[in-house]
């Protein structure tokens, strides 16, 4: 086997930002990272730069350095031409279709839902099926993209958690509903819990939750819980055959071919596509890490 061409990973952020942040992350041709005591949560690595890696729906935000090079599909890294850049990722209802085989560098940020409006100060709903240039959300940080590329791997996610703690330190209450906890509830569930008994457990109506999700998470729990059902189904993903009914009913859809809509309206794949090869996504990673 040929020695891997490229490595993702995902680190632990600090105590301090652990409600926040569900990790940092990186795609970088390093072969090991250095010695650090920061926990490494999962990490993969790339003996060729052909495999697949889907467009899925997220009702999440995360933050996305491209910091220079990237690899070809020959596994071959060069510099891109391109300057380094980061970007606001909001959350996403729908997907498209991926264009080019080059992947860039990166070091990025995966926030917990419901946790990044209060570091970014913006209403998370401004930034929902759209990209955001991070000088745009955070003033002065133009920069920021060019300083990581000096960096090594582990002192840029350094450098990116001393920009969210100095945001912690500013942060303002988000109020006394618990929008964060509750999706993380609705994400555990695989989205069956229906909105009514969730707005009941947070002792708020059905609008005012409502109203509260989209400012937060920068989608409506309903569709939250959609997002929440489908990513349960990414177990499936490479999975070979799979009887398709009894998964629809045990992922608690009406029936199979309601399975089928939502799985192409949030990845452009069908269940048979997304069974029947391999692909690589964190989110499919981390649902079958807690399968």
């Amino acid at each position: 086997m040929p020695p891997p061409v490229a490595w993702y990973r995902e680190f632990a952020p600090c105590d301090a930002l652990r409600a926040d942040v569900y990790a940092f992350f990186s795609f970088v041709p390093v072969p090991r990272p250095l010695v650090t005591a920061r926990p490494l949560l999962r990490e993969i690595a790339f003996h060729a730069a052909t495999f697949c890696s889907p467009q899925l729906a997220d009702g999440h935000v995360s933050l996305l350095f491209e910091l220079g090079r990237t690899c070809d599909a020959a596994g071959r890294w060069s510099l891109a031409g391109a300057a380094p850049s980061g970007t606001f990722i909001g959350p996403m209802s729908r997907v498209g279709r991926t264009v080019g085989t080059d992947r860039p560098e990166m070091l990025g940020v995966y926030f917990r839902p419901g946790r990044a409006a209060p570091l970014l100060r913006v209403p998370i709903a401004d930034l929902t099926d759209s990209v955001a240039d991070v000088e745009s959300v955070w003033t002065g940080s133009a920069s920021l993209a060019s300083e990581l590329c000096e960096l090594n791997e582990m002192s840029r996610i350094d450098r990116v958690e001393s920009a969210l703690l100095a945001r912690l330190a500013a942060r303002q209450p988000s109020g006394s509903v618990g929008v964060d906890r509750l999706a993380a509830r609705m994400v555990r569930r695989r989205g069956g819990e229906p909105v009514e008994s969730l707005a009941r457990s947070a002792g708020v109506s059905r609008q005012h939750l409502a109203r509260l999700f989209h400012e937060r998470v920068g989608v409506g729990p309903k569709l939250y819980n959609r997002l929440a059902r489908f990513q349960a189904g990414l177990v499936f993903a490479g999975a070979g055959p799979v009887n398709w009914a009894e998964a629809a009913v045990d992922l608690g859809y009406a029936d199979q071919s309601h399975m089928i809509a939502e799985v192409r309206e949030f990845s452009s794949l069908t269940p048979h596509a997304l069974a029947g090869r391999q692909w690589f996504h964190p989110f499919i990673e981390r649902v079958r890490q807690r399968s």
